[in-house]
């Protein structure tokens, strides 16, 4: 399975220093320039230090999408932002089934182009299913500290994620 990510992901996922997630869950991670270089500014941040050495070491790929294709998306869906429309342009491009954005309005846009549109949660959610955490408990506690970092998601979305956990061992 193939994923396009944006920079929320990768940010939240290195500050817990758990962007390896992405290898164990995907079997292709696709960045665009613009996400990479959102995440490169912040140096040495854990999520910039995780996302050079993915690079480096080839399991994270960065591609540049067709500034037409981002122009398209843009215009369409004036409320996402550049790295946004072009996690979404390379998917249309054929470069990832999946896209992996928390932002609520991109994640209509990807679906809106008929891709399938996911969040962070969805990647810890599989990271669960293939017993990569050990219990409900660490992936609760993975959470609320991605929280406590400036993570957001709604009272709603959070009591999804814990019935999820329940159904699925």
């Amino acid at each position: 399975m193939k994923a396009v990510l944006n920079a929320s992901p990768l940010i939240y996922l290195g500050k817990k220093r758990k962007t390896s997630l992405l290898r164990l869950v995907f079997e292709k991670v696709l960045v665009p320039v613009e996400v990479e270089k959102e995440i490169l500014k912040l140096y040495d941040s854990p999520e910039a230090v995780q996302l050079r050495d993915a690079i480096q070491e080839g399991w994270i790929e960065v591609e540049r999408s067709s500034e037409n294709k981002k122009k398209q998306i843009a215009k369409l869906f004036g409320e996402i932002d550049e790295g946004e429309a072009a996690v979404i342009a390379l998917a249309l491009e054929g470069h990832g089934e999946n896209v992996i954005i928390d932002d609520a309005e991109a994640r209509t846009a990807a679906e809106y182009f008929e891709l399938k549109a996911h969040g962070t949660l969805y990647i810890i959610l599989e990271a669960y299913k293939r017993n990569i955490f050990k219990s409900k408990a660490e992936v609760i506690s993975m959470v609320n500290n991605m929280l406590r970092k400036g993570f957001y998601i709604s009272s709603e979305v959070y009591a999804r994620l814990l019935f999820l956990l329940d159904k699925l061992r």
